[in-house]
């Protein structure tokens, strides 16, 4: 969602230093601030976090032992000390990470924090009890080739990792593979995050964690996440998360045109409200962005996301098949339908240019040619149904089941219906869907798919997308975020060699260079560098788009 200790890895501020400007006056303490999101997280257990909501959720109850700034502008891409005293000491030319933790963090009963939670909740990520989403404890660590967790009954006998150390209990100690100069960026993110043990209701734990952030779960429902204060939270051990609302409620609401209209009209608890993960009604945009008091208090800035299609290049191994898919892709089409250029900026590469690992490249003409080239589409397809081998004229689309999408999808169809494809969309529950397309047995062909980098560079892109080392082999798993099930030998191997470059420049450069041998392989069709506008009623203080989350982040908000 995520360099070397020290370095500035974006190439640009991540998001408009003007949403703080506009503020009228700062965040008070106290209220209760109204968050609308889509859908409801699927997942709450720091291990199984797998989207930018659940991560910018995820910091309300979960501190990790590095974490991002809270701040607009350029210092939301650095990183500090949160339950670690600083962001971590290298040794061993990168293969050795200590960490101290800070003295009188505590749980939500006001139990201290301890090395021997970190551990533990590094451990539990490999437990083949439930699924976990982001790759980098596995990638990283030395010696996790056959761990299987720390529960009783595993094939490990409840062991632990002994590249996971507590030299005392407050001192941490990693050992990794191979040199990773940005690890203290990897421990920023959730997977890396200490669970007590005693704590620990394994699948349960998802719905209800324990918490060592400022706030906790008070109340769950199917349609609404509440948060109060955790009394044993100290604001002295704490430098980032604000922390201004007594009480945070969390509702999930896919109706986007009635949400924006009612954030606009800011009546009652809509002017206590924002909308955390859908940019504005595509009906609202002109008068959002017209209107000096409305444009005011939304939320807007660019960031390094981006929005794709993955293609399954299991279901579609042709690759001039996969070729012609790209081709006929109608981006200006699709980017109307979406609320035009406030969505963002066309994309031909994975990589954002907001990164410097990015390469500047566009293998499929599609910057001169934004509503696609059909006509290069169709004679691939003919090409190969001459050979003998035709490509299939029926495809699924999945996305997520929300009307916003519906009417994105609809654009698709009728694009590809002009090169004499017939695409099926289906619709799948917004809280599972990242769990449905997760499963590499999925049967679609086209996938709707976003990725925000955990941190500002290509590590954070291109292996946990294109590592075919990564796809889970377990029958029934959820946690794959190779969409296209890409398992290319000389990528894989081009990987490994990317994230052992101890020197950054050098490091950007084969990121690059591996992002555009990448889309050689047809394997995604990148839309959009995503941009969000972001609707807030008119009592709501401290907003920001924070580039980890392409989202206002939660920790920084409150009320007039």
């Amino acid at each position: 969602m995520a360099g070397s200790i020290g370095l500035t890895l974006l190439a640009t501020a991540g998001c408009s230093d003007a949403d703080a400007k506009n503020q009228p006056q700062p965040p008070r303490t106290g209220g209760t601030l109204h968050v609308i999101v889509s859908a409801k997280p699927a997942h709450l257990d720091p291990q199984r976090i797998a989207t930018a909501t659940e991560a910018n959720v995820s910091r309300l109850t979960t501190r990790t032992l590095t974490t991002f700034k809270s701040e607009p502008g350029a210092a939301s891409s650095e990183i500090v000390g949160d339950l670690a005293t600083d962001a971590g000491r290298p040794s061993e030319g990168n293969r050795v990470w200590d960490f101290q933790l800070k003295d009188d963090v505590r749980w939500e009963d006001g139990t201290p924090v301890t090395c021997a939670d970190v551990k533990y909740g590094v451990e539990r990520s490999f437990s083949s009890l439930f699924s976990v989403a982001q790759p980098y404890a596995k990638t990283y660590l030395a010696g996790t080739d056959a761990y299987t967790g720390p529960f009783v009954g595993g094939n490990n006998g409840g062991k632990g990792l002994t590249s996971v150390q507590c030299v005392d209990q407050r001192n941490i100690k990693f050992t990794l593979a191979q040199p990773v100069g940005d690890f203290g960026y990897t421990v920023a993110m959730s997977v890396f995050a200490p669970v007590p043990a005693k704590q620990d209701t394994k699948d349960q734990y998802d719905k209800k964690p324990f918490s060592n952030g400022p706030y906790k779960l008070q109340e769950v429902t199917d349609q609404q996440l509440v948060y109060v204060r955790n009394s044993y939270w100290d604001r002295k051990t704490d430098t980032v998360r604000k922390a201004y609302p007594d009480k945070i409620v969390m509702e999930a609401n896919g109706d986007l045109p009635t949400v924006t209209s009612n954030l606009i009209q800011s009546e009652g608890d809509f002017a206590d409200t924002i909308d955390l993960d859908k940019n504005v009604a595509p009906n609202f945009v002109q008068q959002v962005v017209n209107d000096p008091d409305l444009s005011a208090r939304a939320v807007q800035g660019s960031y390094g996301g981006i929005r794709y299609l993955a293609i399954n290049s299991k279901r579609i191994p042709n690759l001039d098949c996969r070729r012609a898919l790209v081709y006929a892709f109608n981006k200006r089409k699709f980017r109307a339908a979406a609320g035009g250029s406030v969505y963002g900026d066309y994309a031909n590469t994975m990589i954002a240019p907001q990164l410097k690992a990015h390469k500047k490249f566009d293998l499929y003409d599609s910057t001169n040619n934004v509503e696609g080239k059909p006509d290069v589409a169709i004679k691939l397809m003919e090409d190969q149904r001459n050979a003998g081998k035709p490509c299939p004229t029926t495809l699924t689309l999945s996305i997520p089941e929300q009307k916003d999408l519906r009417r994105l999808a609809a654009t698709m169809v009728e694009t590809y219906q002009q090169v004499g494809i017939q695409l099926k969309v289906n619709g799948i529950d917004p809280e599972t869907y990242f769990d449905v397309i997760g499963n590499p047995a999925n049967q679609n062909d086209l996938l709707w798919a976003g990725w925000i980098p955990d941190w500002a560079n290509g590590s954070a892109v291109i292996p946990p997308l294109f590592d075919g080392r990564l796809i889970p082999t377990k029958a029934n798993a959820t946690n794959n975020q190779n969409y296209a099930l890409l398992n290319d030998p000389s990528i894989n191997e081009a990987i490994t060699a990317a994230l052992s470059e101890s020197m950054p420049e050098r490091q950007y450069r084969l990121w690059g260079e591996l992002d555009e041998k990448i889309q050689q392989q047809a394997v995604t069709i990148p839309l959009i560098y995503m941009k969000s506008l972001r609707m807030a009623g008119t009592n709501v203080r401290g907003g920001f788009i924070h580039p980890q989350f392409g989202q206002p982040d939660l920790c920084a908000l409150g009320l007039a």
